[in-house]
């Protein structure tokens, strides 16, 4: 039977050109030219329901048609669906009622007629393949900043060409006064994308205000950044355009930083839109700022809400306004032909109603009871945003702290449990044991710290004995050390059979309290140095002297030591050894 041979050089031409021109994917070819042949086939033989596959084998395209064995008596029988049961036994011996019989279809049984028929099924499909593919490629993209190929200019409207397709840029979308010409390379954005039964459409635009502000990211790098936000923007195309932006940051200024240095940045977006003039001011959240400054340079004396006659259709956030300006600047708030009106309330999304004062003293209207009341409501409405805000932070936190410990769950291997378990089953006389010796340890460490401490008291009346001072030092020394006795050190944990102590538990106990041992030998080291400073400069400026009461045999016995220790001594008496107390400090 013949087939389409998928490896001759016809048909690889053929996918090659519909990858290489049309974008198309070489399996979603082969897709439709087997559902073509189904189709063609089944119109071929009159019957849409015969089953009919297509399979590739050997690099051969096969075209088989199913049928359904029935019994020879069988009142339902179609031959372009089923077969009797004699026939079939003839091509399967042991085939049976029920079973399915394929048989493959010769392709010059389809005809050229029905060839044709499948090539224009292809090329729809292909087309609705491409119509899809754009849309899908361009419907995210919306109001994205593109550059494209002027292919076509006529008088209501402009072809672009913008990779893999052709966008279409009416007369309202284009910039007033603007001429285009064929190869001109020129930036836009893509407004709308639409699917309809002639394809998909791409609307550009240059009019819409997206493309100023698309502009300015472009060239204002705190802006991309996200540190200057543009809040609002409203815009006239070709006459003017006023923008609204705030800062993130406070030591950035919004407004210098969209204009630039010497106004750079502002200059190359009005290069782009052919002069159009461009307003840039602050951003603030108070409504009756915001009119201010969208009104500019119209001075504004006063904005409070309207007198609103459909009031329930509006709320508070959309409710009109009415302005009050002096009777000189009422052409000013209002602009050329209404210009600068209409950009405040594109800006603000309100109705405003531009007043004189001599408009509001002829109807009879309090401005400072019609201001306060404005006042008052914009100071509830901020504290209504603020409280918002607030729960939207704690609903943050909240779903942050969930995702936290969720992931702590997941991430828990329970080592700990394992280690604690392991160590459980441990001989319990071999801890009792090494909770017992590290106890002796601790009385051993308590006992040669307490040494220490006796040390300079056994020292200081040998130095000191030829000195008339060495009362006053045993007095003041020997006070602090009987405070210091009645401490908790010499109270010792007695274990219990019972008790279970992990070792890694010894281990940090052990380890702590060699810290706390060496901690304390430093403090009490420098506690004795502060105390022999302060009892040296108390001395120092005491103008008497204290010297104690001996018997008269202390007094001989003091005097022939004093003569054995002078003839025996071979130290110079000229040696100051206060100068080196220092140094045997260090050495401690």
């Amino acid at each position: 039977m013949s087939g389409i041979n998928l490896k001759s050089k016809e048909f690889l031409d053929g996918l090659r050109m519909f990858e290489e021109d049309r974008k198309v994917d070489p399996e979603f070819v082969l897709e439709t030219l087997k559902e073509a042949i189904i189709r063609t086939y089944q119109k071929h033989i009159d019957a849409p329901a015969a089953q009919i596959r297509v399979e590739v084998i050997d690099n051969k395209m096969r075209v088989f048609h199913d049928f359904l064995v029935v019994d020879d008596e069988s009142d339902s029988f179609d031959e372009t669906l089923d077969i009797l049961y004699s026939e079939a036994k003839k091509i399967k011996p042991d085939v049976q009622v029920g079973d399915t019989i394929t048989q493959e279809v010769d392709f010059n049984e389809i005809g050229r007629s029905s060839i044709s028929v499948a090539k224009n099924m292809l090329k729809q499909r292909i087309k609705e393949f491409e119509k899809q593919k754009v849309y899908d490629e361009y419907k995210d993209k919306e109001y994205d900043l593109i550059s494209g190929i002027v292919k076509t200019a006529e008088e209501k409207f402009v072809l672009i060409d913008i990779k893999n397709t052709i966008g279409i840029m009416t007369k309202p979308e284009q910039i007033p006064g603007e001429e285009y010409r064929e190869g001109q390379t020129i930036r836009v954005i893509i407004k709308e994308v639409s699917k309809n039964s002639k394809g998909s459409q791409v609307i550009l635009s240059r009019s819409d205000p997206m493309f100023v502000k698309r502009l300015f990211e472009k060239e204002v790098p705190e802006i991309a950044q996200g540190i200057v936000e543009i809040k609002a923007i409203a815009r006239e195309a070709g006459e003017r355009t006023k923008m609204a932006v705030y800062s993130r940051n406070e030591d950035v200024d919004p407004i210098g930083a969209c204009i630039g240095p010497r106004g750079t940045r502002v200059q190359a977006v009005i290069s782009e839109i052919r002069g159009e003039k461009i307003d840039v001011f602050e951003w603030n959240d108070d409504l009756g700022e915001l009119v201010r400054n969208a009104l500019s340079p119209a001075e504004i004396r006063a904005v409070f809400y309207a007198e609103d006659k459909d009031e329930k259709e509006h709320s508070h956030y959309n409710r009109p306004l009415t302005v009050v300006v002096n009777d000189d600047q009422l052409s000013v708030a209002i602009g050329k032909k209404g210009k600068n009106a209409r950009l405040a309330v594109k800006l603000t999304g309100r109705k405003i109603d531009i007043k004189t004062i001599s408009d509001i003293v002829a109807e009879g209207i309090d401005i400072d009871a019609k201001m306060q009341e404005f006042k008052e409501d914009q100071e509830r409405l901020a504290k209504e945003k603020e409280m918002r805000q607030f729960l939207a932070q704690q609903e943050e936190a909240k779903r942050r702290q969930e995702e936290f410990e969720s992931q702590l769950a997941q991430n828990d291997t329970g080592f700990a449990e394992e280690a604690i378990e392991e160590m459980a089953e441990q001989n319990p006389a071999e801890e009792e044991v090494t909770i017992v010796e590290l106890a002796e340890e601790k009385e051993a460490a308590k006992k040669a710290e307490e040494t220490v401490a006796e040390e300079p008291k056994a020292e200081e009346p040998a130095v000191e004995e030829t000195k008339a001072e060495e009362p006053v030092r045993e007095e003041v020394k020997a006070e602090p050390v009987e405070e210091k006795k009645p401490e908790r050190k010499k109270a010792v944990l007695t274990p219990k059979a019972d008790t279970y102590v992990s070792k890694l538990e010894k281990f940090a106990d052990a380890s702590s309290k060699q810290e706390e041992q060496t901690a304390k030998k430093k403090k009490k080291r420098k506690g004795e140095e502060d105390e022999r400073r302060l009892r040296a400069k108390d001395l120092d400026n005491k103008e008497y002297e204290i010297r104690p009461e001996y018997t008269e045999e202390e007094l001989e016995e003091i005097a022939l030591q004093q003569e054995e220790e002078e003839q025996d001594s071979w130290i110079n008496e000229d040696i100051d050894f206060d100068e080196y107390e220092d140094y045997y400090d260090d050495e401690e």
